[in-house]
């Protein structure tokens, strides 16, 4: 789990621009990314206590921005400017 704010993301941003995994939405705010090896990742983004937080299930350390979050992120902000959020 890692918060957009403290997190440091430009890394985990270029890694998922090189790979372009694939991110399918399982509902707004859930999302599943296909790895780099065949693994599917559940990534899930949401606001909690005013920060914008996003949660991997990757092997990643908490606190660090992953390459999966990232990817799920992009989708995420997307759909959420369509619905006015």
């Amino acid at each position: 789990m890692f918060s957009l704010e403290t997190a440091n993301i430009e890394k985990a941003i270029n890694n998922a621009k090189a790979l372009h995994p694939k991110v399918k939405m399982v509902e707004f705010g859930t999302y599943e990314v296909a790895g780099s090896k065949g693994n599917t990742y559940t990534v899930k983004c949401y606001r909690a206590h005013g920060e914008k937080i996003v949660e991997c299930n990757c092997a990643t350390r908490p606190g660090v921005a992953c390459k999966h979050g990232m990817a799920a992120c992009s989708l995420h902000i997307a759909l959420a400017a369509q619905r006015g959020h």
